[in-house]
């Protein structure tokens, strides 16, 4: 060594020795005393995800999902047309359980898309809403009565709900 220092491992292994000895001939105890006693918070639910995750709160709450740009916009219902829109958007997700032709659904999309439209129009003409509630109970009109083949009872009774509600949110 440098400075003339040198360590004497043995003489290090012999006192290890010794302290663990004596360590074993007089455990060292010591009291543990525990504050007072708390609650602790309840058990949560953990969940492991394996992908991405995205939590929403809050009403009317938007996402865009991808790598490129998205556009997102958000209308307003006209006041007094909240029921109708609601009704005629429910009824959009609703057509394949009509199994309605092809072309009638297609008729009933587009009526359904220009009474949407025109309720968020700052001033909805009402000529164009009646053109298209006619056309949807007109779409509807064979279900309720029970005379198409794909009509079940439970269809006709959608099919007549909606239409009452159709008439309804015109009133």
């Amino acid at each position: 060594m440098a400075s003339g220092f040198k360590i004497n491992h043995q003489a290090i292994r012999q006192m290890t020795r010794d302290i663990e000895r004596e360590f074993a001939r007089n455990p060292v105890r010591i009291p543990v005393e525990m504050d007072a006693p708390s609650s602790f918070p309840p058990a949560a639910t953990i969940n492991n995800y394996n992908g991405p995750v995205v939590t929403v709160n809050g009403d009317h709450a938007q996402l865009a999902w991808s790598n490129g740009t998205a556009k997102q916009t958000a209308s307003s219902i006209a006041p007094g047309y909240e029921q109708l829109a609601a009704t005629v958007t429910n009824l959009v997700a609703s057509l394949p359980v009509f199994e309605l032709p092809a072309e009638e659904e297609e008729d009933g999309r587009q009526a359904a898309r220009a009474i949407l439209d025109e309720v968020v129009a700052e001033a909805p003409r009402k000529e164009i809403i009646r053109r298209g509630v006619t056309l949807l109970r007109g779409v509807l009109g064979p279900i309720a009565a029970g005379l198409t083949r794909a009509a079940t009872d439970e269809t006709a009774d959608l099919a007549r709900d909606v239409m009452q509600q159709l008439g309804d949110s015109l009133s």
